[in-house]
């Protein structure tokens, strides 16, 4: 049977409830107003009615209409329908959002990179005619209010146009939100910049997200005016109107691990060489630093977090400094770590602010005049994680200091501009740093030369001096690997298939994301 009208969608909407879904919706009438949402899984409705389910996907706004007024035919309460698990192939990029998309429900897929205070929205406002005194009701949609043009003579009214007064106390007003959506940082390999959408929360679904989470936001997408005072562009905002939100709990969920990697992992798990194998698998071609390719594929799969019985947290996250002298590799082991983790952030501490690296509360003309927003910085992103801090040295005083908190208790409190906020930053800590006269000194002990002070230090667990001391063999051997890796790196440009066993990784580096982020979400 088509779908044609409004009364025939809520008939068929009626039917689907009393038939399939009677006891979710008698039990979201006890729980009111506690809990004013009915869930429903996208695939138990198409099993039921295919049509249905894929006319909701074309058409999102006239079916959650007909739904939620379905629903008050049941049960005459105003309960908010939310779709959840929707297919995969709704499942959308952030980047890949297009005009085609738009008015169709869709998922995406990122990370909460800045929240609005939760402010009051007005749904439906009552004005009052100043010549009659009749009140007339005008539904609201967009950020602008709405006013009457008259006073309409089908709301009891005289007919004539007038000004009004907004009766707030007798309006009808629902919480709202905003937040801003980011790709994950991780799937942007090669230095892209990361693209956003602001994402609109109404009512039950506000507060229940923080900067630094990672979520599914399924919802419509839909254009929203730029304007500049009142000159209104030709050019639109996308912003999407949120239906649900999955927040992800289980670590790694953007890591996609099919069968087969997952039996190849176990059979390689098996290896009694495994560790010198995944080390072997760590830059190869950096010369020798075994011991600190180990301590770098240890802090990879990290420790076991504590919690003690008085509720006291103990951090299972690897902490590691290297300080060397300049050219003994230390920013290529970063840069290849942070290609490596399943969730990583690389920044440099002498372009790196407080703000940038934990969080900061700012003012944002998108969010609205006046409005505080805040904004997660680096160590925030890097949950779950590793952040690769280049450059340790170069930051300031003021700017060091905001790591203590983030190191040994990995979490980072706000209390800017009235925000009071706790934001986690489980992640682990991978930095480098030059000696403070640029070059290791003989004479004079390791913790005299490094320019960070011992309360920051402390907080590492482990600290790699690496000197680059004269050794004529050692030097023969570094010499003759560094001249192998140009020669063959230029035959690779012109042989692109060619087999070069020496400079190649015994995991390759995609398999070996895979197991760190398996080990880390299963074990």
């Amino acid at each position: 049977m088509a779908i044609t009208d409004l009364e025939s969608l809520i008939e068929r909407w009626e039917r689907f409830f009393y038939d399939y879904y009677k006891e979710e919706i008698e039990e979201a009438s006890v729980y009111y107003p506690e809990r004013r949402s009915l869930f429903l899984d996208y695939w138990k409705l198409s099993i039921y009615d295919l049509e249905l389910a894929e006319y909701l996907l074309e058409n999102p706004y006239r079916s959650i209409y007909c739904a939620e007024k379905a629903i008050k035919n049941t049960i005459d309460l105003p309960i908010h329908f939310r779709l959840k698990n929707i297919p995969e192939t709704k499942k959308v990029e952030i980047r890949n959002l297009r005009a085609q998309h738009l008015g169709k429900f869709i998922s995406v897929d990122g990370l909460v990179k800045k929240v609005t205070e939760v402010r009051p929205k007005l749904e439906d406002a009552l004005f009052e005619c100043r010549k009659c005194g009749n009140t007339i009701k005008i539904p609201q949609q967009e950020n602008i209010l709405v006013e009457p043009v008259e006073c309409y003579k089908d709301q009891g009214g005289c007919g004539r146009k007038s000004s009004f007064k907004l009766l707030t106390e007798k309006s009808r007003f629902i919480d709202a939100q905003k937040i801003e959506l980011q790709e994950s940082p991780e799937g942007l390999r090669g230095g892209a910049q990361p693209m956003r959408v602001v994402v609109y929360l109404e009512d039950d679904l506000v507060g229940q997200v923080v900067p630094g989470d990672r979520i599914s936001v399924n919802g419509i997408l839909r254009v929203q005016a730029r304007r500049s005072g009142r000159i209104k562009f030709s050019e639109f905002n996308r912003v999407i109107d949120a239906n649900s939100i999955e927040i992800k709990e289980q670590a790694f969920e953007e890591i996609q691990i099919s069968e087969e990697d997952e039996r190849r992992i176990i059979e390689v798990s098996k290896d009694p060489l495994l560790v010198q194998k995944i080390v072997a698998s760590i830059a190869p071609t950096i010369y020798g630093l075994e011991m600190e390719k180990e301590a770098l594929a240890m802090q990879l799969f990290g420790g076991v977090p504590k919690k003690m019985p008085d509720g006291t947290r103990i951090r299972g996250d690897i902490h590691i400094l290297l300080v060397g002298d300049p050219g003994t590799a230390k920013s290529q082991l970063l840069r290849y770590i942070s290609e490596l983790a399943p969730r990583s952030i690389y920044t440099s501490g002498k372009s790196s602010s407080a703000a940038g690296l934990t969080a900061s509360a700012l003012k944002s003309d998108e969010f609205g005049e006046g409005n505080w927003t805040l904004e997660a910085g680096a160590l925030v992103l890097a949950d779950l994680g590793i952040a690769c801090v280049d450059e340790l040295d170069k930051m300031s005083p003021k700017d060091r200091e905001a790591l203590h908190q983030a190191m040994e208790q990995q979490e980072i409190s706000v209390a800017k501009a009235g925000i009071n906020a706790t934001l986690k930053a489980r992640c682990a800590l991978l930095g480098a740093a030059n000696p403070r006269l640029g070059r290791f000194d003989k004479a004079a002990t390791i913790v005299d030369q490094i320019n960070i002070p011992p309360t920051l230090l402390s907080r590492f667990d482990l600290i790699f001096p690496l000197t680059d001391k004269p050794d004529k063999a050692r030097d023969e051997e570094m010499a003759t690997h560094i001249l192998e890796a140009h020669k063959y790196g230029e035959r690779l440009q012109k042989e692109k298939n060619l087999e070069i066993e020496k400079m190649r990784p015994f995991f390759e580096p995609e398999f070996l994301r895979k197991y760190i982020a398996y080990a880390k979400r299963n074990i």
